[in-house]
């Protein structure tokens, strides 16, 4: 069976995140570790599925989009003060997950509803992720935003969801014009290219709860 590198990044990525464990608690992150470890899991199960079972990942993808959904936005809810962004995150979180559970029940094997669900999903983590960032810019006890493990995991939710948005509302232009790299269609090569990015930065956030002892008040 192929082993996509992505895939093996993601690995390592949860593997780091086994080992730091203990870091990830003190920095209130301990929740990263079971996200890290599902996706590694679903990831790997739609790899069987597509290569090995010849089935279709519709089911698995959308969990995998659910989860991501669910689980960035409480990230970035519960490490932000900001009230007006806490309020866009508390709006939307539960609106989004309507969406992306909807989609799936009511559209069975459509495939372009779930990219409109990529598409929109990708664009408000994007600006959930950008919003995280601007507030901590704003603080002032903030003096150095690369010591902030959720801030390392903002900049790869902005680059992962943002191009993976791009590229699927792109689809229908990319498959009319068979736009292949490597010999493989863009809109699956370029979000496996993404998460190599996006899984990096989770892990510089992981080494980043490693090297920054939180004060006993964030503990």
């Amino acid at each position: 069976m192929q082993l996509y590198l992505y895939h093996f990044v993601e690995l390592l990525c949860a593997t780091l995140a086994i080992g730091s464990f203990r870091f990830l608690r003190a920095h209130r992150l301990v929740l990263l570790l079971p996200f890290l470890l599902f996706i590694t899991l679903a990831e790997y199960i739609a790899i069987l599925q597509h290569t090995i079972y010849h089935t279709s990942t519709y089911g698995t993808n959308y969990l995998i989009m659910l989860v991501e959904w669910i689980f960035y936005n409480y990230l970035f809810l519960r490490f932000t003060r900001l009230k007006t962004f806490r309020q866009y995150i508390r709006w939307s979180l539960p609106i989004g997950a309507a969406c992306i559970v909807g989609g799936y029940y009511f559209f069975p094997g459509q495939y372009s509803v779930f990219f409109y669900c990529i598409i929109l999903a990708g664009f408000f983590l994007s600006v959930a992720a950008l919003g995280y960032l601007f507030t901590r810019f704003t603080e002032d006890e903030v003096t150095d935003l690369t010591q902030d493990p959720v801030g390392w995991v903002a900049v790869g939710v902005v680059v992962f969801f943002s191009g993976v948005s791009i590229v699927f509302s792109l689809y229908e232009f990319i498959q009319l014009k068979r736009i292949t790299l490597w010999g493989e269609p863009i809109y699956t090569l370029v979000p496996r290219l993404l998460s190599l990015f996006l899984y990096s930065c989770i892990s510089i956030a992981i080494i980043t709860c490693r090297r920054i002892i939180p004060s006993l008040s964030a503990s």
